[in-house]
């Protein structure tokens, strides 16, 4: 198990690396000079040459690219982002600022999943071929189907526009109040979590349905167990494995995902930073951005193979 871990972090860092590369090559070749756009912005007049060359090596652009590689890589890791060009903030402290909100979303997104998908799989798996197999399939396809933004405005007109349950956009911190909290980030919880909830639905499904035909399942009800006693106990674990691997592919669609929420929905995360850093080409900003991005899908993805290992014995002693 020792180094079935070893080899999967070692992997992760390698990943990693190459991605800080096409992470940091991506930045640089975006159209358009963000020190000349942060220049026009803070309306600091004619901008002469020598300004321009000032601000350019102040941020370090005026170096060799891979000087600029090594430098932003050896700060990054020591905790200094750099500078915000658009704005001038430390990008760590913009980062620090907005991660709670973003966790709040990502937690919630992830329990809407597990809320609706797993017990419609295990009910969908349970009542083969019935009119419920049916509508929960059908359901499943289409939280699947249907895209972030499109879903996001249907809910926004819904329950925001009509009937005025939920406030249209906004956050407000837990903080101030828990009421306005939980009515302002359930809306963009759900839809972020409507597309994995169709997945878990359907692998949760079609894995319990493989696993109770298994010759185990069928001892055990020969034995005289009860069915609840022989599904939870002895099915579940075993059904789960494939559904641990969905859980590493549904969290990079949340992470795509909250870009797209948190900017349509005017949440101040994580993902409404990067969207705006985009659009200002502030490359400080949108390397770290999609470097914690890189970092939380390969942790996760990570974390799910050793949950698969647990559960899967098997991948323990392949080489």
């Amino acid at each position: 198990m020792r180094e079935y871990i070893l080899k999967r972090v070692l992997i992760s860092f390698a990943i990693l690396f190459f991605v800080s590369i096409l992470i940091f090559v991506l930045g640089r070749v975006l159209p358009g000079d963000p020190v000349q756009a942060a220049l026009v912005a803070s309306r600091m007049g004619p901008l002469s040459d020598e300004v321009i060359a000032d601000v350019r090596a102040q941020f370090g652009l005026d170096r060799p690219l891979h000087i600029q590689y090594i430098l932003w890589v050896s700060s990054f890791v020591q905790g200094d982002w750099g500078v915000s060009i658009a704005s001038g903030e430390r990008v760590l402290d913009m980062f620090m600022h907005r991660l709670p909100v973003t966790l709040e979303l990502f937690f919630g997104s992830v329990i809407w999943a597990f809320i609706i998908g797993l017990p419609l799989g295990i009910v969908s798996a349970l009542r083969r071929n019935s009119w419920l197999d049916v509508t929960v399939t059908t359901g499943a396809i289409l939280g699947v189907s249907i895209p972030v933004f499109w879903e996001g405005i249907v809910m926004i007109y819904l329950f925001a526009v009509l009937t005025h349950i939920f406030p249209p956009s906004g956050y407000v911190p837990l903080s101030e109040s828990v009421t306005g909290n939980l009515l302002s980030v359930a809306m963009p919880t759900f839809v972020m979590g409507t597309h994995g909830a169709g997945l878990f639905s359907r692998y949760v499904r079609s894995s319990l349905l493989e696993v109770l035909g298994q010759d185990f399942i069928r001892t055990a009800y020969a034995k005289g167990l009860p069915r609840k006693t022989v599904i939870l106990t002895h099915a579940m674990k075993p059904a789960m494995i494939p559904v641990v691997t969905v859980v590493g592919l549904t969290w990079g669609y949340v992470v795509a995902g909250a870009f797209i929420v948190e900017y349509m929905f005017a949440i101040p995360g994580l993902g409404r930073m990067g969207v705006n850093a985009i659009f200002a080409n502030d490359f400080p900003v949108i390397q770290a951005t999609l470097v914690m991005v890189a970092v939380n899908i390969l942790v996760v993805n990570l974390l799910v193979d050793l949950l698969y290992a647990y559960l899967d014995p098997r991948v323990r002693v392949q080489r």
